[in-house]
């Protein structure tokens, strides 16, 4: 039996009025919002696949991440009303460096841009909006006439990108898609992805998809039927420089490009049913135990004394250190990061979403364990900080001044300054093992283990 899917689309470019926010997300250490400047309309996309009349949502949107909170909102207010579920939903954001600044929690919009308790007010009243858009938007592609599909996959190449971590690091330039074709042999819409920091245009105040949605619309331009970007494990891969609107443009062009080559000429392998899929939660602990109370002291001590020494409430790592100092007086500093991990397994293809910023380790280890076409995605359903391979995390501040580690000074008991436990607002990097293969119960082997006991069972 054949598929049967639909399309649909809305626009999410915050506007005032009614956004109460035009403040964006994306880069630290001071304020930065947008003032009604718009390259390219931002926009949600979703997909809905009826496998034996069940619906699968996948969902795209062009912003920087989903905090938990607000992925669970979504994915809970779908379940309730029973239009799909729970583990049939998958939300990607394109990380776009130049959208809004959606929630509240992480990144911290007080620790990162010094906003106000009025801005984040202004801040949860769009990603309010926002929120409330993408539900209904699920809600009316359910809704859509639907049409007899056939799935099938390829794999293409485009260097857009390179590893900002290390020289010799990584370069993602695999360019997966997935293309939905009508049961008469028509074209009825494309997902394609990459793994690339969508940083393309740089620092400005202007809302932009960034690459992605300058190689979606090509697509679209190109052949008449809807694209839909999905982010990959960019944690690690940058876009190529100089980060200029130019680049924005030659960047996305040549994605949609070699998108549209491989649709044209491109040896596809069949896609077929039944959809399985499975989803799971790992608690990521940190490099120090946050429930001792030996370890809560240490921590008081350490960022007392950074807080002292900084005496800049303009100083993010200051306002962190307070933040902390805080967290720590409320009996209330986490002692891990949550990580969703999603798998869609069809006859010849697997999906397998990652939370947050996973980085391009995990996409290279994860392809070579698995036998089969594996597509990895990142920044899926929510986003709340990197997750790094156990070498870079152990590097510290050798690495890229320690920012996807977490952690640097020598020190890795504590947010390392600048670091991204400093917006993310953790107390300290992740767990990592001193040896060369990952230990258990290190970040790498949790993530590793986990996402290959979905994608085996």
């Amino acid at each position: 039996m054949a598929f049967e899917a639909a399309v649909g689309e809305v626009d999410i470019t915050p506007e005032f009025p009614p956004y109460p926010s035009l403040w964006m997300g994306g880069y630290g250490w001071g304020p930065r919002g947008n003032h009604g400047a718009v390259a390219r309309r931002l926009r949600a996309q979703c997909l809905v696949i009826w496998d034996d009349g069940v619906p699968k949502v996948l969902m795209r949107a062009d912003l920087i991440s989903v905090p938990r909170d607000v992925h669970q909102t979504i994915r809970g207010t779908l379940a309730d009303e029973e239009l799909v579920a729970f583990d049939d939903f998958l939300l990607v954001a394109s990380h776009t460096h130049s959208g809004p600044l959606y929630g509240d929690i992480r990144p911290s919009p007080y620790v990162m841009m010094d906003l106000t308790d009025a801005d984040v007010d202004a801040v949860n009243g769009t990603t309010f909006l926002i929120t409330d858009a993408l539900i209904q938007l699920v809600r009316d592609t359910l809704d859509q006439e639907r049409t007899g599909v056939t799935l099938s996959y390829a794999e293409g190449e485009a260097g857009i990108g390179q590893n900002r971590v290390s020289d010799g690091g990584a370069v993602l330039d695999t360019v997966p898609v997935l293309r939905v074709d009508t049961t008469d042999g028509d074209l009825f819409a494309v997902m394609f992805g990459a793994a690339c920091h969508p940083v393309s245009r740089g620092r400005d105040d202007v809302f932009d998809g960034e690459f992605p949605a300058v190689a979606a619309e090509f697509v679209e331009n190109e052949l008449g039927v809807p694209a839909l970007f999905f982010q990959g494990a960019c944690g690690d891969q940058e876009a190529k420089d100089p980060h200029v609107p130019a680049t924005t443009e030659l960047l996305g062009t040549l994605l949609g490009q070699e998108v549209v080559n491989l649709l044209d000429s491109g040896d596809f392998a069949e896609v077929t049913g039944p959809v399985q899929v499975a989803m799971t939660e790992v608690d990521l602990p940190f490099q120090v135990d946050t429930s001792d109370p030996d370890v809560l002291d240490m921590l008081r001590d350490k960022y007392q004394a950074r807080q002292n020494a900084l005496n800049d409430p303009k100083d993010a790592n200051w306002r962190h250190a307070g933040v902390m100092l805080k967290l720590i007086a409320d009996g209330e500093l986490p002692t891990a990061m949550a990580m969703p991990i999603q798998r869609w397994r069809f006859g010849g293809l697997s999906i397998l979403a990652l939370a947050h910023e996973p980085l391009s380790a995990y996409h290279v280890n994860l392809r070579e364990a698995f036998a089969g076409n594996l597509w990895v995605m990142g920044y899926a359903n929510e986003c709340e900080g990197y997750v790094a391979d156990n070498d870079t995390l152990r590097s510290g501040g050798h690495l890229h001044g320690g920012y996807e580690a977490g952690w640097n000074e020598g020190d890795d008991t504590i947010a390392g300054f600048g670091c991204y436990t400093i917006s993310y607002a953790w107390p300290s990097p992740l767990k990592f093992s001193q040896s060369a293969t990952p230990a258990a119960g290190s970040t790498e082997r949790i993530v590793m283990d986990a996402a290959q006991g979905l994608l085996n069972s």
